[in-house]
């Protein structure tokens, strides 16, 4: 079961062009391509005449054309030509899914079409504004989707997967304070006078102890998790709202799900600081390998997991954010019909 009436990140924008390009989402085969005024547009791959799958047409003028006999399908869906007859079948058309382009991301929406609300989706300006430098990817996962947010979600494992970058002794003395916004699931760990994690150490020039933070808003009627973390120097004021000494990461997980045990990881890590300073930019860059260290170990769990399903587990104090992440969205499924 998957939240259908929802966004889900589709692809990187510059993914898209006029070549089109496949891509499974919620196990369901989707076609993405530029229409001729570079709208991003996202069809089913499937042509209403004998199934062909459109990703291995062509984009021309008109529309998305079918490789195997001809059909050309306007953005809308519908189809304007058949080329080996002057009428076209008043049926013809392929499901449109709504698309939205923002930020370097194009969204999906799989679910009611009339459902579709771009109220829904976060602010990511950090992906492409002038002020922040960023670097981002897409991981193909070889484990459920649910597994990846949970890993995001669960801020301890990074003293154990990630202790040469971002984990810190702080992240397991302070327990993590949830809240719901509607829809909106949010954690914060403020953590003063504590071991700053090592890249940001790193990239502060920080010796001993600072003002630490790590906050995250998820969201899953948009498949994205959005991070707000860094570190200050003691005393700065950082947790009253004051970050003119602060060292800012901004990092966005869109996670959408391409089969039980595959989904994509859509990823960006922005910083506010030092960006025209390669050494620095190098040591932020890092995080690519520190999030490959996430996906192998989803993976690794995926793998015991398929031999087991059924096996109990243990939860720990740790897994309430987790928890309280996967009830929210049973209750989401539950609610769309």
């Amino acid at each position: 079961m998957y939240l259908r009436n929802a966004w889900y990140v589709a692809a990187w924008g510059n993914e898209i062009t006029q070549k089109p390009l496949a891509r499974q989402l919620l196990e369901e085969p989707v076609v993405l391509w530029r229409a001729a005024g570079g709208t991003a547009v996202a069809f089913e791959d499937r042509c209403c005449h004998r199934h062909a799958p459109l990703s291995v047409g062509k984009v021309i003028e008109t529309g998305l054309q079918c490789g195997y006999h001809g059909l050309t399908f306007d953005p809308d869906g519908n189809c304007v030509d058949v080329p080996s007859q002057d009428r076209v079948p008043p049926d013809a058309r392929v499901r449109r899914y709504p698309t939205v382009e923002r930020n370097d991301w194009v969204w999906i929406w799989m679910g009611d079409p009339e459902e579709a609300d771009e109220a829904i989706l976060p602010d990511t300006y950090w992906h492409d504004a002038p002020d922040w430098q960023a670097v981002g990817d897409r991981f193909h996962v070889r484990c459920h989707y649910q597994a990846l947010i949970d890993i995001q979600l669960d801020n301890t494992h990074s003293r154990f997967v990630h202790p040469d970058t971002l984990g810190n002794d702080g992240s397991l003395r302070h327990s993590p304070k949830i809240s719901r916004d509607g829809d909106i699931l949010r954690n914060h760990r403020r953590m003063a006078d504590s071991d700053p994690p090592p890249i940001f150490a790193r990239a502060s020039g920080i010796n001993g102890n600072a003002d630490v933070w790590v906050e995250w808003a998820y969201t899953p009627r948009a498949g994205i998790i959005t991070f707000d973390a860094g570190v200050a120097e003691l005393g700065s004021g950082v947790f009253d709202g004051n970050r003119d000494r602060a060292w800012t990461m901004l990092n966005t997980h869109g996670i959408t799900p391409e089969t039980p045990t595959t989904c994509h990881h859509f990823w960006v890590s922005a910083r506010d600081f030092s960006l025209d300073d390669p050494e620095i930019h190098k040591t932020m860059a890092g995080i690519r390998e520190v999030f490959l260290e996430d996906v192998a170990m989803v993976e690794a769990q995926q793998r015991i997991r398929n031999h087991g399903p059924d096996v109990p587990q243990v939860d720990i104090a740790a897994d309430v954010p987790t928890i309280q992440a996967r009830k929210l969205v049973d209750r989401l499924i539950a609610g769309q019909g």
